[in-house]
Order: C-alpha cells, then sequence, then structure tokens
C-alpha cells in the first residue's frame, strides 16, 4: 500500500523540479545567469527560497544538473551502438541525440554562450565534462576488451577525452559564428580533424566547409 504513495511523492518532486528548472532556463536566458536570483527563480513558480532549496542547492546546480543529465544520455546512446562498429565513430553518434536536441531549442545557443563565457559556469562544466569522460570511458572499455585491462582502460579514457574535446570545440564554434553552420556539421569536422571518420579523410570536412564560406 506504501509503494503507490512513494511513487507518487516522487513524481511530484520530479515534476516540481523540472518546472523550476524550466523557469531558471528561462530567466538566465532573458537577463542573464549573473543577473538571476533564486528568488526570482523560486517566485516564478510560485515557491519560496526556501522550498527552491529543498530541489536545488544553488541556481548554479540547476545548470549542473541539466549537464548531468545530458551526460548520461550520451553514456547511454553510447552504449546501444552496435559492438562491431568502430569506436570513434560510435563515439560521434553517440552525440546525436544531444546535438539534434541542441539545434532544436532556440535558447541552447544563449545557455552554451553563457556557460563559456561565465567563469563559474564554465568551471562547473569542465567539472561535468571530466565526470562524462568517466561515463563513456566506462561504455568505451567493455567495447574494446574485457576486463580491466590497462591498455584498454587507456584507450578508452583516451577516445573518451578527445571526443569529448571535439564537442566543446564544436560548441565554442557553433557559439562564436552565431549558428551559420549547424552544430551537427560542426561536430562531424572537429572529431574528424582528430581522426578521420569513416567515409570521410582529415581534410574532407575542412575543404567542404571553406569551399561553403567561399
Amino acid at each position: 500500500m506504501d509503494e503507490p504513495k512513494v511513487g507518487l511523492r516522487e513524481r511530484t518532486r520530479n515534476m516540481v523540479r523540472a518546472q523550476l528548472a524550466g523557469a531558471a532556463l528561462k530567466l538566465f536566458v532573458e537577463q542573464g545567469f549573473e543577473a538571476t536570483t533564486v528568488e526570482q527563480i523560486a517566485a516564478a513558480t510560485g515557491l519560496s527560497r526556501r522550498s527552491f532549496h529543498r530541489y536545488f542547492s544553488s541556481k548554479e546546480d540547476v545548470l549542473g544538473q541539466w549537464f548531468a543529465e545530458m551526460g548520461q544520455q550520451i553514456a547511454t546512446a553510447l552504449a546501444a551502438r552496435p559492438p562491431q562498429e568502430p569506436p570513434w565513430f560510435a563515439l560521434r553518434r553517440a552525440f546525436d541525440d544531444l546535438v539534434q536536441g541542441m539545434s532544436a531549442r532556440p535558447e541552447a545557443q544563449v545557455m552554451t554562450r553563457m556557460m563559456l563565457s561565465t567563469p563559474a559556469l564554465h568551471a562547473s562544466h569542465l567539472h561535468k565534462y571530466a565526470h562524462w569522460r568517466v561515463l563513456l570511458a566506462d561504455v568505451l572499455q567493455r567495447r574494446l576488451a574485457e576486463g580491466e585491462s590497462r591498455p584498454a582502460r587507456i584507450a578508452a579514457v583516451a577516445l573518451a577525452g578527445a571526443a569529448l574535446a571535439s564537442l566543446e570545440s564544436a560548441q565554442s564554434e557553433w557559439v562564436s559564428e552565431g549558428n551559420q553552420r549547424s552544430l551537427d556539421e560542426l561536430v562531424d569536422e572537429a572529431m574528424n580533424t582528430v581522426a578521420p571518420l569513416p567515409g570521410q579523410t582529415k581534410n574532407q570536412g575542412q575543404t567542404k566547409n571553406q569551399g561553403q564560406r567561399n
């Protein structure tokens, strides 16, 4: 008899968290991260500051949770890739849902620019990227070899780190260019610069994009 009540409480909590996160992101986009206060976020959902802190420790935590969910999304997508797929290509395809989701949300570019230009947020973002690297490396290690062999772990961490660096490079370019090129295309270019993706050489993506700009 108690389980349905626990489930309802959890669903209610998740709903309130989602409402607070949505209100926070909207305010961040409209007036900037630094200018937005916890009181404003809480008031936008009809809650008090004290109630806000039942769900998030700070306004930075709102974005932290957002980025944490993204990392888990990528790791889940990577784990679902065909086992025979080359690891580098599997990593590229694991970014697809994230890239498409960001591209479909007009506020995502504003949030990305804010994250890269606000020191406190960028520091938090780098910390989250380190967590993402561990998540992806864990999945890659299982793809590369059985057990806990050192070579497989080294390769897994290196591949995950390089892929995430490529993603961040593409996001930075996407923001600076004002979305003149798609994030999907920029991720392809960045990753292909590190190592050729199947069907491409290292300079194919660069040549293609240079031709589009000329």
